[in-house]
């Protein structure tokens, strides 16, 4: 999430040695039978800097999260209203077509202040899951404090990130519309059993998911000073709403990818296996046949289990001159099933003319087993 506060030239100039922090991983092999094909894409945003819904959005769109219930999609995305990656809040859009989009309004805001004592400093947006036993949406998204530079931090970075959960006020599928109540930490970062990848960032990512009887949460951290690889990690507790976390031993960091993945969103498959989208930086694609670049692409990965993931894969979604308007192409707001194979998918990207991240469209087919 500050990858936007970087230079890219500094960032690569520090590719080399961070993606030798490999952590000794198993480098699981990335030749996997399942594809994803883009078969449709949009030749420009479908929510830009000119939508009428903006509400006063300045600088466009980060990482959230695309469902869709009957003939209604439901997007929830952090929306950096002022300052890019600084100033955020989380809002709830909706659609028919997936293209053509009507904002419903502020789900959760960051508190004003930025400082090393707000921990509400900036939130951002992760997923929203439906409990059929307690008959609630829950709300998943990530709380950050800013730094302190009496403490050799820096303001504008995000620390101590922690993964929290807010639960629907109205019962039913019909209470996605909110409001939304904090119902205090999902995972908080440190604890007896963190890894030595994560970092000064905290938590950057949390996205909890179903693994037979159990829940299973890649959950992503990112060392600010020394500079180190944006990475996941894999968890798992017994229930959704549980605020204990395991984390997996084998899986810190998970091998997906080496130097940089945030945002991962996973659905499971007909077969039974597992697929994450996610952000990738794509320095250094294990796809020699396919252009994938930080402009054009996001990666994904697959588990059979749910638990181990294979390296992952790019998926190029501005694939011609005419339609690549990112420069820096950001996050996937995951997988929408439309049957058949088929998903509609969102993903977010600064645009090459203008200083707003907005957010594209492509449709996608998967194939293989």
């Amino acid at each position: 999430m500050v990858r936007g506060l970087i230079a890219f030239g500094a960032m690569m100039v520090l590719a080399a040695p961070a993606a030798a922090q490999n952590f000794g991983l198993d480098r699981r092999d990335a030749n996997f039978g399942e594809r994803l094909t883009l078969i449709d894409e949009s030749q420009a945003p479908v929510i830009g800097p000119d939508d009428p819904g903006l509400a006063g959005n300045k600088s466009g769109f980060e990482n959230g999260f695309t469902l869709k219930l009957g003939d209604t999609y439901h997007l929830f995305i952090s929306e950096m209203f002022g300052r890019p990656h600084l100033d955020l809040r989380i809002a709830h859009w909706t659609s028919k077509d997936a293209i053509h989009w009507t904002r419903k309004g502020v789900v959760m805001g960051s508190k004003p202040g930025r400082s090393a004592e707000n921990p509400f400093s900036e939130v951002w947006m992760q997923t929203v899951i439906f409990d059929r036993k307690t008959d609630r949406w829950n709300l998943f998204y990530i709380a950050y404090r800013g730094g302190s530079p009496a403490h050799g931090e820096a303001l504008n970075m995000d620390y101590e990130g922690v993964a929290r959960r807010a639960v629907a006020e109205v019962p039913g599928i019909e209470g996605i519309d909110g409001p939304f109540k904090d119902a205090g930490v999902a995972m908080a970062p440190g604890g007896k059993d963190a890894a030595l990848w994560e970092g000064q960032q905290g938590l950057d990512s949390f996205f909890p998911y179903p693994v037979g009887d159990k829940w299973v949460a890649l959950h992503g951290s990112h060392n600010h000073f020394p500079v180190a690889p944006w990475q996941v990690g894999v968890a798992t507790a017994p229930g959704m709403d549980s605020s204990v976390w395991t984390r997996v031993p084998s899986e810190q960091p998970s091998p997906i990818e080496g130097l940089f993945i945030e945002n991962p969103i996973v659905n499971r498959l007909p077969n039974g296996h597992y697929i994450a989208v996610y952000d990738a930086n794509h320095f250094a694609p294990n796809q020699p046949e396919i252009a994938a670049n930080p402009g054009n692409s996001v990666g994904y990965s697959i588990s059979e289990d749910g638990i181990h993931w294979h390296q992952g894969r790019s998926l190029v979604v501005q694939t011609t001159e005419a339609s690549n308007w990112a420069s820096d192409l950001r996050t996937p707001l995951g997988l929408v099933p439309e049957g058949d194979g088929i998903f509609t998918l969102l993903y977010t990207g600064k645009m090459k003319d203008k200083p707003f991240w907005a957010i594209g469209r492509v449709r996608v087919k998967l194939t293989g087993d």
